[in-house]
């Protein structure tokens, strides 16, 4: 199975749209066995639920994610896990284990205006 986690320097990005690059991390029998870290086609939900599908991955960990980007991986068959923080590689190593269970929390930050500030509920996706 490949996995996606959104990064940005090394740690898990706090705003999916807004990451930099994605690591793929092929794992089995609960270990990851390969890791490539490409660079994100670009911002904004509505491509990157394709780039992630079109790299194999079933499952996306990041920070944070706006309802349009949760609905987008869903459409691809994706599984969305959100509300993670810290370094990516263990993000991935826990959810190889078995370690980091799937949950959603979609942030409300989308019903902005490019170029307005907003704050996310969740406190993942502050700008």
């Amino acid at each position: 199975m490949i996995i996606a986690v959104a990064v940005e320097n090394g740690k898990v990005c706090p705003h999916f749209g807004h990451s930099p690059s994605f690591s793929f991390y092929e794992i089995s029998d609960g270990k990851i066995i390969s890791e490539k870290n490409i660079e994100s086609p670009g911002h904004g939900h509505g491509i990157l639920p394709e780039f992630i599908a079109s790299n194999g991955a079933k499952v996306v960990i990041a920070g944070g994610m706006g309802q349009g980007a949760v609905h987008g991986c869903a459409s691809f068959g994706i599984q969305v896990v959100t509300g993670v923080e810290g370094d990516a590689d263990m993000a991935a190593e826990l959810y190889a284990k078995g370690e980091l269970s799937p949950k959603i929390e979609a942030c409300s930050c989308h019903s902005h205006h490019h170029g307005e500030s907003h704050s996310c509920s969740s406190g993942k996706c502050n700008h």
